[in-house]
């Protein structure tokens, strides 16, 4: 559906700068409205085309998806939100020893962050650093740490093969959303060239939030889909 609907906005964004070309709307330092149906736009678009899906959060998503996919493949999740699965003794001391190997990777981080940590700038601050750029893969690593040591420790993974394929699970289940993301990058794209949110007097804060949603929400909807419908289904 947001595929779609966003080629169906690629159109109209299209449809709208070769009309306002044509009609001399103009940007506010008084150049006309980029036409990407002329030559100039036409080429951009085939030249930026990669580009443009490097821009898309791809990595974060799958960097997401996979912790996602180790929390819900492992068990650990549904111990933690399940008391009842909790009654083997098997799963609490898994639990228990998870708990503390997260609460260990917590630790670590937060000794990176302090002065003189690894995980600061050159000049000792937070901002510029290497926690501030990999703040997401650390997250991640923290998360799944937990999940494997549970996942392996409670029986729910045996073997390599299994470990691969449930932290994965979140991936392949999403794939349609991949083919969202890179028609919503060339979205976002179009409307920069064109300067829409400059016509439209949004600010800078306002262009990211829209951008973000714009990224985010078909993978939402698509996860609170599958999951809520699974959750019924299994309910009835």
């Amino acid at each position: 559906m947001f595929t779609i609907t966003y080629l169906l906005l690629i159109v109209f964004l299209v449809l709208f700068s070769w009309a306002g070309n044509i009609y001399g709307v103009t940007l506010s330092d008084g150049t006309l409205l980029p036409n990407l149906l002329s030559q100039e736009g036409i080429r951009w678009l085939v030249r930026h085309s990669i580009d443009n899906i490097s821009a898309a959060p791809l990595a974060e998503v799958l960097l997401a998806l996979i912790l996602i996919g180790a929390l819900r493949s492992s068990g650990l999740w549904s111990s933690l939100v399940h008391r009842e699965s909790r009654s083997i003794q098997r799963t609490r001391h898994a639990l228990h020893m998870a708990l503390i190997l997260f609460a260990a990777c917590i630790l670590a981080v937060l000794i990176g962050i302090t002065p003189g940590g690894n995980l600061l700038s050159v000049t000792g601050h937070i901002a510029g650093g290497p926690f501030a750029s990999g703040w997401l893969f650390l997250l991640t690593l923290t998360g799944i740490a937990p999940c494997i040591l549970f996942g392996y420790m409670s029986d729910q993974w045996h073997t390599r093969e299994e470990l691969f394929i449930g932290i994965t699970s979140e991936i392949t289940s999403c794939t349609c959303y991949l083919v969202t993301l890179i028609v919503a990058s060339q979205l976002i794209a179009m409307a920069r060239y064109i300067h829409l949110f400059e016509l439209l007097k949004a600010s800078s804060i306002t262009q990211d939030i829209i951008e973000t949603l714009v990224y985010i929400t078909p993978l939402i909807a698509l996860y609170i889909k599958k999951h809520f419908t699974h959750d019924t289904s299994s309910a009835e």
